[in-house]
């Protein structure tokens, strides 16, 4: 839930608008503190996530109770928005024309300077890019320019309230930490136990990117040849033999990235020319990890098979493994902590806002 939980305040930031009236009860998903916020701002925000679910972990909107659970946090991520929006009016915070400026083009850096498939845009790709997506959601851009206003508001009511009043963590706190860091990377939770679940999942998320950091590490992409379930000789031999064509091409001076788009059975990796980015020691089949930690810089597979079908690999990168210590990552320990705090901080200030607030709920069932 708390990956969930990031995932979906990572879609939402900066783009949930401002609530305004609402000329029919059924409009209203829920009321804070009398200001109500609408089922069609709601729906965009839900779609926005799935959208991002679909593209990034497609089994998610599969599930109906994980479904239920987004639209839930959905609707309480915007409630905790128009919280901190009224703490800011409250606050009489105010956003200078150049914070506004700089708000809008980091956005438009972040949401539109890349393609889908990683290509990088050019200014003018970017403002066009832009003007789309305001067309589609039928944005005027003084419109567009409230709803960022809104947010770096409530950003700086956040700044103010509760990163601001946090203290650093000290060389003690961080060797601490370093130490029960080193059991997860050595595959070892027992050092998690204890721990309430949100501060358990940060330790462990944590000590898994120090270990994919360190670790003898393979950027690899790919090209599948899906399989069904007990598939047949003939249907194998089908796929082997497509395998083995598309290799042939690869060897004449085919772009792999390119072929991958095009030829691909992953549909999750198959806009980014098949990259799977940075893979480990056990994370893949035997004969996949046997295959990738063993090619060249540049190389492509013959044809590989797993359980998912035949597989071309090509070898982006390596990286051998490195020895850590606690200097080597202090200053990184101590990130962590502080995100750690801040992120109990603001959960335990929101609280406060949510105690002192009136609030109505009225989520539709589907």
């Amino acid at each position: 839930m708390r990956s969930l939980n990031k995932f979906i305040l990572a879609v939402l930031v900066l783009s949930v608008p401002a609530a305004s009236g609402a000329k029919v009860l059924e409009d209203v998903v829920a009321k804070v503190n009398g200001k109500p916020l609408l089922l069609s701002e709601f729906k965009k925000n839900l779609l926005s996530v799935i959208d991002n679910y679909r593209r990034n972990l497609p089994q998610i909107v599969n599930d109906p109770e994980t479904v239920d659970q987004i639209r839930s946090k959905v609707l309480e991520q915007m409630i905790d928005d128009e919280l901190l929006a009224q703490k800011a009016d409250e606050l009489k915070v105010k956003i200078r024309d150049r914070e506004l400026d700089k708000g809008i083009l980091e956005v438009k850096e972040r949401s539109f300077r890349a393609t889908e498939t990683g290509e990088r845009r050019s200014d003018k790709e970017v403002d066009e890019a832009f003007q789309a997506e305001l067309d589609g959601e039928g944005l005027t851009l003084a419109q567009f320019n409230e709803r960022i206003r809104r947010q770096l508001a409530i950003r700086k009511v956040v700044e103010q309230e509760v990163q601001g009043k946090l203290k650093p963590p000290t060389d003690a706190a961080a060797g601490e930490a370093y130490e029960r860091l080193k059991f997860i990377i050595d595959n070892d939770t027992s050092v998690l136990k204890g721990m309430d679940p949100i501060t358990a999942q940060a330790y462990l998320e944590f000590g898994l990117r120090l270990k994919q950091n360190f670790a003898e590490r393979v950027r690899v992409s790919h090209i599948l040849f899906k399989l069904p379930p007990a598939a047949s000789m003939v249907v194998k031999n089908k796929a082997l033999a497509e395998a083995k064509e598309v290799k042939g091409k690869l060897d004449k001076g085919a772009d792999f990235f390119e072929t991958a788009q095009k030829e691909s059975d992953d549909l999750e990796s198959a806009p980014r020319g098949g990259d799977l980015g940075w893979i480990l020691r056990e994370m893949m089949p035997k004969d996949f990890e046997d295959a990738a930690f063993k090619l060249g810089v540049g190389d492509v597979s013959e044809p590989i098979e797993t359980e998912f079908g035949y597989h071309l690999l090509f070898i982006q990168e390596k990286k051998a493994k490195q020895a850590m210590n606690f200097e080597r990552i202090k200053m990184g320990v101590k990130e962590f902590l502080f995100n750690l705090q801040y992120q109990e901080s603001l959960q335990e200030f929101v609280k406060v806002l949510r105690a002192k607030a009136t609030l109505e709920r009225r989520l539709p069932k589907e």
